[in-house]
């Protein structure tokens, strides 16, 4: 396995691409996304899909992925910031060009449907990638643990240690034990969207994060369902949950359904591998970033995910 690249460190001053490789969005929230990039003292450049529609897309497949080629290219962007998530990044995954990537390393910032796009960075060009909230939420009105968490993961070489603390949020335990290696994941529905592709996640010696949103439950049993069957919970070393907001079968009965907690103890907990559910990274705030590709610990026994690396150098 090649070694992990880790984009620069971000510093003040920097120019910041902004795209929109999924779902469109509005002139508020561009706006949102340009003053939060100046908010941490640095430039935003507008790509663009930022300002395109079609249909369900920010522009055509052919304008989202040449904005993200042209990105990395450009000697003068320091860092790729994805606007929103929805859908559409695995629609224009054949047409990037990851050898201008590979050659042009930079941090590359969105969750949600961008998993798709962390999973290919990650595994086609071994550069580290971040999972975490996008600009066009407003990072001035970020909660503390939210903003720590990310200008941390954008300004400093060091290694970012334990993921903070969240009062009442304490991580539950499926699986005991301790692993270690890379992590890698993000949206549960993207993962499965991709499986039979050649961007399809590996899993092998890494941890699995995972989350998803506005699901049923069956649709999370089918999701892991279609993760177990094609091997990616045997490879993995460790399981991090991540959370799940807004799921639930309102309608259903409690005798008619099963519960998030039954779905994992049937599916996920007899590979035995260490588990933990509701580290507060995905569709919620406070959201911790997660810095994809880097040496992750998990321990069960302290009830602790600690990134041992930096997500930039």
């Amino acid at each position: 396995m090649c070694p992990m690249i880790r984009p620069k460190c971000l510093k003040h001053g920097n120019r910041i691409a902004l795209i929109a490789p999924s779902s469109p969005v509005d002139s508020e929230q561009l706006m949102l996304a340009v003053d939060s990039v100046r908010f941490l003292g640095m430039i935003p450049v507008i790509y663009p899909s930022a300002t395109k529609v079609h249909g369900y897309l920010s522009g055509s497949d052919t304008v989202r992925a040449a904005d993200i080629v042209n990105a990395f290219a450009n000697p003068a962007i320091d860092a790729v910031f994805c606007l929103r998530g929805g859908y559409g990044v695995s629609r224009i995954l054949e047409k990037i060009d990851y050898r201008v990537i590979s050659k042009n390393p930079k941090l590359l910032l969105g969750y949600s449907d961008i998993t798709a796009l962390h999973i290919a960075i990650n595994q086609l060009c071994n550069l580290v990638t971040l999972h975490s909230p996008m600009p066009s939420r407003g990072w001035e009105t970020l909660d503390s643990v939210t903003l720590g968490s990310l200008t941390e993961c954008l300004f400093s070489p060091e290694p970012i240690g334990q993921t903070p603390v969240i009062e009442g949020q304490s991580l539950e335990i499926i699986n005991a034990g301790v692993a270690e290696g890379p992590i890698i994941g993000g949206n549960l529905s993207v993962l499965n969207a991709t499986l039979g592709s050649p961007y399809e996640i590996n899993t092998k010696n890494k941890i699995l994060f995972i989350e998803d949103v506005n699901e049923k439950h069956y649709q999370i049993d089918r999701g892991l369902t279609a993760l177990a069957l094609a091997g990616k919970f045997k490879d993995c070393v460790g399981i991090i949950l991540g959370t799940w907001a807004d799921c639930g079968d309102p309608d259903l009965l409690p005798e008619q359904n099963l519960s998030l907690h039954q779905i994992f103890d049937e599916i996920i907990k007899p590979f035995g591998k260490p588990t933990v559910n509701n580290l507060r990274a995905g569709h919620i705030y406070p959201q911790i970033s997660i810095p994809m590709g880097v040496k992750t610990r998990l321990d069960t026994r302290k009830r602790t995910v600690e990134f041992l690396e930096a997500a930039t150098q």
